[in-house]
């Protein structure tokens, strides 16, 4: 593949591969986007897309309705860090997304960047607004491959954030083994600490049902790469999440032209299987990494209220068992009654895990601690966050994250 890719795992020249300037982002009000070129894979050309929030450009909601408020806790960090301090290096988080997904959780960035922490995200190829028409949407037969966006979205922070920048890299899902793999292989530059949400780093059960499923998923390869996988999707997680399912996120309509219909493929999966094994074979990360998880998972084919405060996608217990391979320093942390993206959980769990991850990076990624006033401000304007999440204020997209691995028992 023609890719975006350092071999010393430092960042080098991007120019050549962006569109020539960010454009307004067609999700999320005052966010930015800006595409980037990866060169061909098996499915030929591929592109990726690059989110941050605007600069200078602060939420036009109007103040009975805000739930952020970014000029005042600005103002505020500034002071508690400058007052009496040099001046600190610049943190920034790096987020991937995972299967049947893309970047929408605006206050998941709001929240870093009210704390000073500037935000940036990634749509992969064939993934929300990197999909393009004739795509196979998600479609991907090595995960290695990934290192390009990663590698570009990587760059693209440096060169906003200079030399100096500190950045914790974010992975949900499909995103967190993505994430692995490539700081596995690179070792990238910059990258001071991991953070992994809900991450699948094995199969539901063990390493042996992937093994003993393996000649089951060799027969549908020789139908084809292509070949769809019959795994049926009942919903259920997005009755966890969505308010009109008696969730907490009311996200709009879906805002992209073409739908995207996300079918499990045969070469897919195996680059899953592939990765998986990777895993277990044990990987040399050398950064600390947090593994969070919630305390327990719900996979089932009958609806259950109880998959409201559970993971209901995958297996938290072999993800703990698959976490203790990824490198010498991994903290496995359990969020009582989260699901299975613990960004958007109920409020009490949600805020559980914000604080714990915040309080961890402080200590790992940036050795700096946030002022206590602005951590509980943020935290607190976290908790009330689903409140406001229309278009007119949060994004206008429909969540669709990791549904199609919730019923199969192996993906």
């Amino acid at each position: 593949m023609n890719d975006i890719h350092v071999d010393d795992g430092h960042p080098s020249d991007i120019s050549e591969y962006m569109d020539e300037q960010w454009h307004d982002d067609n999700v999320i009000a005052g966010y930015q986007r800006r595409t980037v070129k990866l060169g061909t894979d098996s499915e030929g050309d591929a592109v990726a897309t690059l989110i941050r929030k605007a600069p200078l450009v602060h939420s036009t909601i109007e103040t009975a309705n805000r739930v952020w408020n970014p000029r005042y806790l600005a103002a505020r960090i500034s002071a508690s860090f400058h007052s009496s301090r040099k001046p600190s290096q610049p943190k920034a988080i790096m987020y991937i997304h995972g299967w049947n997904d893309y970047f929408y959780r605006r206050h998941v960035s709001e929240y870093w960047e009210s704390l000073g922490v500037k935000f940036y995200a990634v749509d992969l190829r064939r993934y929300g607004r990197s999909l393009t028409t004739g795509d196979i949407s998600g479609y991907i037969e090595d995960m290695h491959d990934y290192r390009a966006e990663l590698n570009a979205l990587r760059n693209q922070i440096v060169q906003d954030l200079g030399d100096e920048v500190r950045i914790m890299l974010v992975g949900h899902s499909q995103g967190g083994l993505i994430a692995s793999l490539w700081m596995n292989e690179e070792h990238p530059s910059h990258i001071s600490a991991v953070a992994l949400n809900s991450p699948w780093l094995e199969l539901q059960g063990n390493r042996m049902l992937r093994i003993i499923s393996t000649p089951v998923l060799k027969g549908l390869l020789l139908r084809g790469s292509h070949s769809a996988l019959p795994i049926p999707d009942p919903g259920f997680y997005q009755k966890t999440i969505l308010k009109k399912y008696g969730g907490q996120w009311a996200y709009d309509a879906y805002p992209f032209s073409n739908e995207q219909q996300f079918i499990p493929r045969a070469a897919w999966l195996e680059a899953i299987y592939r990765a998986q094994s990777e895993i277990s074979s044990g990987l040399d990360i050398q950064v600390p990494v947090l593994v969070s998880t919630s305390d327990r998972s719900m996979l089932q084919l009958t609806w259950d209220e109880r998959m409201r405060e559970s993971d209901s996608v995958l297996d938290v217990i072999a993800i703990r068992e698959a976490a203790l391979k990824l490198g010498n320093l991994v903290t496995i942390a359990k969020i009582h009654h989260g699901i299975h993206d613990l960004t958007m959980s109920y409020p009490t769990p949600r805020r559980q895990y914000f604080q714990m991850v915040t309080q961890w990076a402080a200590q790992n990624a940036w050795h700096e601690q946030f002022p206590a006033s602005s951590l509980a401000e943020a935290l607190q304007a976290l908790s009330v966050a689903e409140a406001n999440t229309d278009n007119k204020t949060l994004c206008n997209v429909i969540p669709q994250d990791d549904v199609s691995h919730s019923a199969a028992g192996i993906a």
